[in-house]
């Protein structure tokens, strides 16, 4: 779309909107997360495989179950722990009683998600010190206010 043609939507002069924002600062996390598990040697965890360690942890979640807290198929999500698998991250087992499978982390899977959680820790105190504390601390309540995350 050409600068002209946006121009000529209503409203398009106070872009960026909200959910832009969100998918950018959204974008910055990833690629802190991505640089800080090459940087401890587990760069072969891709930004497809992120949904798999984000908060809260997969483990002991069924693929079925995975895949709608993902928004994704049953299939893409069976490729993703299949290749996490071959990879040395998860494995599934298979629960006694009812026989279905459930994902579970291996210790190289859970230092993924420990890298993970050290990384947001140092993103918030980052943008803590850009923002302020109270900024920060009232950007953060809004956010939980409006996913219904509290």
């Amino acid at each position: 779309m050409s600068s002209d043609r946006l121009k000529q939507i209503p409203g398009s002069e106070k872009a960026p909107y909200v959910g832009a924002l969100l998918r950018l600062a959204h974008q910055v996390a990833r690629s802190r997360l991505l640089q800080a598990l090459a940087e401890r040697g587990l760069a072969d965890v891709t930004e497809a495989h992120l949904g798999l360690f984000q908060y809260p942890p997969a483990d002991g979640m069924r693929p079925t179950d995975l895949a709608k807290r993902l928004g994704a198929s049953k299939q893409a999500v069976n490729h993703l722990v299949g290749q996490l698998e071959k990879l040395g991250y998860l494995q599934r087992r298979r629960e006694p009683g009812n026989g279905r499978a459930t994902i579970h982390f291996t210790e190289r899977g859970w230092l993924v998600l420990e890298s993970n959680i050290a990384t947001m820790r140092q993103l918030e105190a980052d943008w803590q010190r850009q923002l302020g504390k109270r900024r920060f601390a009232d950007l953060k309540a809004a956010l939980q206010e409006l996913t219904g995350f509290t």
